[in-house]
């Protein structure tokens, strides 16, 4: 028996669910799965399945899924792409010296504050996120802040702070009163 998994659709056709702690989320294009194996977001042990409710497969053993994990690297000829972006989190796991590799390894770092650092990078905020959030343990948390391409992204929050974070950065103005 192969250690390889065949879709049962074609591969340009297939929708792809993706299993995150027990729910399926999805259906996804292939496109959109390149995108979050490239990010980081499905790794090679996460669960998939061309099918929304079962026979599910670690990514890594998906034949249509293979070379699609391959982060792009960014390109060091154009400063354009260059972005501010700001890193807060607190480490409370020995975690500490990981997560400071990876974040050096995104970019040149200044260390602003404690747990607070500017990192001048190429990387998206949601590949510094996916990057950084393999280094930490339960209970550590950080958010990260791109200033240049007006993005957030953020690691072990809860899902009640997620709530209330898309409330807020994608909601409207407040009015201000009048004079």
């Amino acid at each position: 028996m192969s250690d390889v998994a065949t879709p049962t659709t074609t591969v340009s056709t297939a929708k792809w669910w993706v299993q995150v702690r027990g729910k399926a989320f999805g259906p996804y294009p292939i496109e959109q799965m390149a995108r979050f194996l490239a990010e980081g977001r499905v790794r090679p042990t996460t669960l998939v399945s061309d099918k929304p409710d079962g026979d599910w497969t670690e990514a890594r053993k998906v034949l249509a899924l293979r070379g699609l994990r391959t982060p792009p690297r960014p390109s060091n000829d154009s400063q354009a792409e260059a972005a501010n972006v700001f890193v807060h989190a607190e480490i409370v796991s020995g975690s500490w010296n990981a997560f400071m590799a990876a974040l050096e390894s995104m970019g040149a770092v200044a260390d602003l504050a404690p747990g607070l650092w500017l990192v001048r990078t190429r990387f998206s905020a949601g590949v510094i996120r996916n990057t950084l959030s393999q280094t930490l343990e339960r209970g550590d948390r950080f958010v990260v802040i791109d200033a240049t391409r007006d993005r957030f992204a953020w690691f072990n929050l809860g899902p009640e702070i997620d709530v209330r974070i898309g409330k807020v950065w994608n909601g409207p103005l407040r009015a201000e009163p009048a004079r």
